[in-house]
């Protein structure tokens, strides 16, 4: 059954769901427009019975035109775009009227971010809820969500809650939840996000005197603090829900590493979230890469499997794969050729993506830059299926997956002929193809956002203004297993990088 559109749910909101009563209350608009207008004409503009029921209906020919949709807009508050299109998901008519603010950010999220949505709850006392849904790889989770108006002044917004005492109870819980800032200006809508632990530090040291809850506009919600958000939240969820057994197969992993090659089925796990398996994938081939790596006498070339922003995002958040990364370059960071990691990336999996998940797959190599790894693209889709590996040269290939294999790792290593032949040439023919050229990281990273259809200005400066704030006063991880660290230095590493710095 389709979703009912927001004209139906306003009408049943406010109980002019019978003719009639809609009638009063169109015509008393119909007469308020005419005289603001001043067009006469405007006040004898009414609603048929079989009009109104093609309006409740949603039916696509009965829709309002010209005059009949100003009148509307008018009694109701929004384009007749959006009245007659699908409304947030809602249990039932609430017995009070829907934020008109609350509504227009549920229905923008939810147009802007396929990804995301937004179930407004049909009674006061409930918090509405914000699912935020995976791809191929997250898991998906649910935050409650809390809206409130807002008003920017230069760098700062202000959030002001009509009800104090409910904005505190929505606080105390201590479930996830985000307060979302709307801002209105005739049809322009900014959204502003904080979860609940920051919003309720703020809260603290709230006075009367204040106007509000003061949030720095860096806040701001777009491709950015939604990709980063998106990511975060289902991977923190996700650990947070396999916390005790992963922590249980810590010995496992121990028992696996004597091995020299080993691929157990997820079926061993059948408990593990998609993100708990992914995470202990990860955990296991950056321990048997580094084990695996003593005593060679130059830097490895790395070959990595992850194409997309959803895959990518581990680095950035995966304690342990930062620890890795830090590892790599105090290891090797003196020698004479650089640390190289090899990335391919067809044009067919960009284009399947949205903006915000191509900007996570943007940090993540733009991290991989700053700690000195000189990053490598190929689009050639037939080396999709390439092992990722450390390849110590002349000497062996430590074969570690992770990404896309149907067991929670696959890990070997090789010493033959061949195979060290193989990935090398893969490497060499990535290096030649690479469309990442250039003597420095700013080079290439201009380079990977404009294969990447992202504006460097925009995201330079976004990530400028973020770093500066931090992204843990947005939203902060709970899992001892995720850190926001590494985000906030390369959010500030591409920050220096902005053109209007």
């Amino acid at each position: 059954m389709p979703r009912p559109t927001l004209f139906r749910l306003l009408v049943q909101e406010r109980h002019w769901d019978n003719w009639a009563v809609f009638c009063d209350h169109f015509e008393e608009a119909a007469r308020a427009l005419a005289k603001e207008a001043r067009d006469p004409r405007l006040a004898s503009v009414t609603v048929a019975r079989r009009t109104f029921d093609r309006w409740f209906a949603g039916d696509w020919y009965g829709r309002p035109q010209k005059d009949a949709a100003r009148v509307l807009e008018r009694l109701l508050g929004f384009p007749r775009t959006e009245l007659f299109a699908p409304a947030p998901d809602v249990l039932e008519a609430r017995k009070t009227v829907h934020d008109r603010g609350g509504l227009r950010a549920s229905i923008e999220i939810g147009q802007r971010w396929p990804t995301s949505r937004l179930f407004l709850s049909a009674a006061d006392d409930v918090a509405d809820s914000w699912e935020l849904a995976g791809r191929k790889v997250l898991d998906g989770t649910t935050s409650a969500v809390h809206f409130l108006p807002a008003v920017r002044r230069d760098d700062e917004v202000t959030l002001h809650p009509p009800d104090p005492g409910a904005l505190a109870r929505f606080l105390r819980q201590a479930r996830r939840g985000l307060v979302v800032g709307v801002e209105e200006h005739d049809n322009d809508l900014r959204l502003y996000v904080i979860d609940s632990v920051n919003a309720r530090k703020n809260l603290a040291a709230f006075t009367p005197q204040d106007e509000g809850l003061a949030v720095p506009a860096a806040h701001e919600l777009d491709d950015l603090t939604y990709g980063i958000l998106w990511s975060l939240v289902q991977l923190d969820d996700g650990l947070l829900a396999d916390d005790q057994v992963l922590d249980e197969e810590q010995q496992v992993l121990k028992t696996y590493l004597q091995l020299p090659r080993s691929a157990p089925s997820r079926m061993t796990l059948p408990l593990l979230t998609s993100v708990g398996a992914r995470w202990l994938g990860s955990s296991f081939c950056a321990q048997h890469i580094q084990r695996h790596l003593d005593g060679a006498p130059e830097p490895p070339m790395f070959w990595t499997r992850e194409q997309t922003g959803e895959e990518a995002a581990a680095w950035l958040f995966f304690r342990h794969k930062i620890a890795y990364l830090r590892g790599l370059r105090q290891r090797f960071g003196g020698a004479a050729s650089p640390l190289a990691r090899t990335f391919c990336i067809p044009e067919n999996e960009i284009a399947r993506t949205g903006r915000y998940e191509r900007v996570l797959l943007f940090l993540a190599i733009a991290l991989m830059e700053m700690y000195g790894i000189r990053v490598q693209v190929t689009t050639h889709p037939e080396y999709s299926a390439v092992d990722g590996f450390a390849l110590v040269p002349g000497e062996r290939a430590i074969v570690a997956n992770w990404v896309r294999t149907e067991a929670l790792w696959v890990a070997d290593i090789t010493t033959g002929r061949a195979d060290l032949r193989s990935y090398h040439e893969a490497v060499r023919d990535a290096a030649e193809q690479s469309i990442l050229q250039g003597p420095d990281p700013e080079t290439r990273l201009r380079a990977l956002a404009g294969y990447l259809d992202l504006d460097w200005k925009w995201v330079t400066n976004r990530c400028n203004d973020l770093g500066d704030c931090g992204f843990a006063n947005v939203v902060r991880p709970r899992s001892r297993l995720i850190s926001i660290d590494a985000l906030d230095e390369v959010l500030r590493f591409l920050g220096s990088l902005a053109p209007d710095r």
